[in-house]
C-alpha cells in the first residue's frame, strides 16, 4: 500500500510540474505577442493617431476594444479597418494602409482588442 502511495504522489508531483511549466510557456507567449502587437504598432506608426487610453487625432484603443466586445469575428473587422481605413474613427477619417500585411493587421487587432479598462 505505501509502495501504491508513494507512486501516486510522484505522479501528483509530475503533473503539478507539468501544469506550472505549461502555464510559464502560456505566460511567455502572452508577453511575446503583447511584444509583438506594440512593435508592430510602433512600426506602421499607429502610435501617431492612437493611444491605448487617450484620445489622440484616432480614437483610443480601449474605445474600439469596447465598441467591438462582443461582436463575433471582431478580429477580422478591426483587422480588415486597419487595412482598408474607416470613416468616422476619430476627429479625422482613418486613411487606408495597404503597407500593413494581412497577418501583421490580424496580430494588432487582436492585441487592440484585448485591452481593457
Amino acid at each position: 500500500m505505501q509502495w501504491r502511495d508513494a507512486d501516486h504522489n510522484a505522479r501528483m508531483l509530475e503533473n503539478a510540474l507539468r501544469l506550472t511549466l505549461i502555464g510559464a510557456a502560456a505566460l511567455l507567449a502572452g508577453n511575446a505577442f503583447a511584444a509583438d502587437a506594440t512593435a508592430l504598432l510602433q512600426q506602421y506608426r499607429c502610435t501617431i493617431c492612437h493611444a491605448d487610453r487617450e484620445v489622440l487625432a484616432g480614437p483610443p484603443w480601449l474605445d474600439i476594444a469596447q465598441r467591438y466586445r462582443g461582436q463575433r469575428q471582431a478580429d477580422v473587422i478591426v483587422s480588415a479597418k486597419i487595412r482598408a481605413g474607416a470613416r468616422g474613427a476619430g476627429l479625422w477619417n482613418m486613411p487606408p494602409h495597404p503597407e500593413v500585411s494581412k497577418a501583421d493587421a490580424a496580430i494588432m487587432a487582436k492585441y487592440i482588442l484585448t485591452i481593457r479598462n
